[in-house]
């Protein structure tokens, strides 16, 4: 799973507690990874620290010291510009990389927790780089986080996006939660 604005509010405050406490419930399949995407420059320690901090505060279930300590361990980052086409490269490398060492099949799941007006930027470059592609066996795809548009118009350009992103989708597959 790659978090892009990862180093936001929003990544701090719901997706990364929500798996958290999908790993503390015994749902999580054994392997996910997570891989922050974000500009500001920090190693995997710093973000994992960072994300640990703030589950303390706002895990709906506790902070458990041994669930924590097995989970940190699939937690990645990247650091990247939405805008740098290399980055999605260097992206795609890492993501072979983790599944290489850690057995992945290349299930990739993208969850876009930045602001609306990089929505565009970050499809494209995921395209671009060829991540919105399937590996045989395999699947992709994409969380938009709200708000997904500003109005209809813009709702209706994004759903667009997505669909021209992930081609293999049809458009009553594009939902919004």
């Amino acid at each position: 799973m790659v978090i892009f604005g990862a180093t936001g509010d929003l990544t701090h405050r719901k997706p990364v507690p929500a798996i958290y406490n999908t790993a503390r419930d015994g749902d999580l399949p054994a392997g996910v990874q997570i891989l922050g995407f974000a500009r500001r420059d920090k190693s995997d320690g710093e973000f994992r620290a960072g994300l640990e901090e703030l589950n303390r505060k706002v895990s709906r279930t506790g902070h458990d010291e041994a669930i924590w300590s097995s989970f940190v361990g699939n937690i990645h980052y990247h650091r990247s510009e939405f805008g740098d086409a290399d980055g999605y490269q260097r992206l795609a490398e890492r993501l072979d990389e983790i599944d290489r060492e850690r057995g992945g099949k290349g299930n990739r799941l993208f969850y876009i927790a930045s602001a609306p007006e990089f929505f565009d930027d970050i499809l494209d470059h995921l395209k671009t780089a060829g991540l919105n592609e399937c590996r045989k066996g395999c699947w992709s795809r994409v969380i938009v986080e709200k708000p997904f548009g500003t109005d209809l118009a813009t709702a209706q350009h994004l759903n667009e996006v997505v669909s021209r992103t992930f081609d293999s989708y049809s458009k009553k597959e594009i939902r919004t939660i």
